[in-house]
């Protein structure tokens, strides 16, 4: 069994570990994070063997797993070069093509990997062994130690280009994180929030959700999948612009459009 080293051992990295020390107790894992206090909770908490700030840790690794923020990804690449000579080396960053384009720029052969999946919480504190399970986790190609790590953790891979990725990842996902912080901002900026606030409920915590996430995070996903965003962002504000003038017409078919919306959402439930 190799040893698996995560590099930054926050919610996704830690949650990583954690899974795979479930599903393979007898795996070794060695893990990396800039924050002592993460790496100390990591070998406390027995998620990682040996953790350490320092990258030498990983050079007891076969494969490493680069799980920091995307912002901090083509500097680690710089750093972590060395330490992975001969390594396969994977990462789990909501884009792609631009962390690919860092990666190889630093020389690693990188085997892009985004797991769909994550939650509010950041953090080691917030790392939940269970967080993969069913869920799609993208390959920019087809590695048979990635994929088995992979399935390890119980989600199922996919494999597509970086470009592919982020085009189809912009709309079902970062351009819901955009209109999540959008509603928020517009609401919290309106002189009744304060009274509005008290009476949120479910319709709120839904749709306010992603904008809870760690902005750092969400900074770094908006600007490395910036074009695709901009195109998404564009053709939601004509949806908008569609339902607004239905409503302010009055117009009886706006039924049409809840009801489009509708079926489209009950089918994507169905697998359909």
């Amino acid at each position: 069994m190799p040893t698996v080293g995560v590099v930054g051992l926050g919610l996704m990295g830690a949650s990583f570990a954690m899974a795979l020390k479930k599903a393979r107790p007898e795996t070794t894992i060695v893990g990396f994070d800039r924050d002592p206090s993460a790496a100390r909770k990591a070998m406390d908490r027995g998620i990682a063997s040996a953790a350490d700030t320092n990258l030498a840790v990983i050079d007891m690794a076969d494969v490493v797993v680069v799980a920091v923020p995307i912002l901090a990804m083509r500097e680690v690449f710089m750093g972590l070069r060395p330490h992975v000579e001969g390594k396969v080396v994977t990462d789990m960053a909501s884009t792609k093509a631009t962390v690919m384009e860092w990666a190889g720029a630093a020389g690693i052969d990188l085997v892009g990997g985004h797991p769909m999946c994550g939650r509010e919480a950041a953090g080691i504190d917030g790392a939940d062994p269970e967080m993969f399970k069913g869920a799609p986790w993208i390959l920019t190609h087809d590695d048979r130690t990635v994929r088995e790590l992979v399935e390890a953790v119980g989600s199922h891979p996919l494999v597509m280009d970086a470009a592919t990725h982020d085009r189809l990842v912009a709309g079902v996902s970062h351009a819901a994180l955009l209109l999540s912080v959008g509603y928020v901002l517009a609401l919290s900026g309106r002189a009744d929030w304060p009274d509005a606030a008290k009476v949120a409920a479910s319709g709120f915590r839904d749709m306010s959700r992603l904008a809870a996430g760690d902005a750092e995070l969400s900074a770094g996903i908006a600007q490395t999948n910036r074009d695709n965003l901009l195109e998404l962002l564009d053709e939601v504000s004509h949806s908008i612009a569609r339902l607004r003038r239905h409503l302010e017409a009055d117009d009886g078919r706006l039924v049409e459009l809840f009801e489009e919306a509708r079926a489209v959402r009950e089918r994507w439930a169905k697998g359909q």
